[in-house]
C-alpha cells in the first residue's frame, strides 16, 4: 500500500496536469477563433489588418512562444498585445472607429469566456 500511494499521487497530479494543460488550449484556441470571428480591425505598426489577418498572425506568435505560455493572459500578453519589433501596441477598430487596445478587448474576452464556462 505505501508503494501505491505514491504512483496514485503521481497519476492524480498527471491527470491534473493534463486536464489544465487542455483547459489552456482551449481557451487559447478559443481566443483565436474570437479573433478570427470578430467584425473589427486590428491596427499593428499603423497598419490595418482584417480579422483573418490578424487571427493568422496572433497563431504565429503564439507558435513562437507556445512552450513558454502557462496561462491564457500570458498568451495575450506574449501574442495580442504589442509588436515585438516596434513595441507599439495592438489596437481594435470597431465599425464605429473606436479604438480600443487588443490587450484590454481580449481580457474582457477571456472573462466572458471563463463566466460562460464556471455556468456550465
Amino acid at each position: 500500500m505505501a508503494l501505491l500511494l505514491p504512483s496514485l499521487l503521481l497519476v492524480s497530479f498527471s491527470s491534473a496536469a493534463a486536464r489544465q494543460a487542455g483547459d489552456l488550449e482551449a481557451t487559447i484556441q478559443h481566443l483565436i477563433a474570437y479573433v478570427r470571428t470578430s467584425d473589427v480591425m486590428f491596427e499593428r505598426n499603423f497598419t490595418r489588418h482584417d480579422a483573418a489577418q490578424a487571427a493568422a498572425h496572433i497563431e504565429k506568435k503564439y507558435q513562437h512562444y507556445r512552450d513558454t505560455i502557462e496561462s491564457p493572459e500570458q498568451f495575450i500578453k506574449l501574442c495580442a498585445t504589442a509588436s515585438l519589433v516596434t513595441g507599439m501596441p495592438y489596437t481594435v477598430i470597431d465599425g464605429q472607429g473606436n479604438e480600443l487596445p487588443a490587450a484590454e478587448w481580449l481580457n474582457t474576452e477571456l472573462i466572458r469566456y471563463r463566466f460562460q464556462n464556471a455556468q456550465q
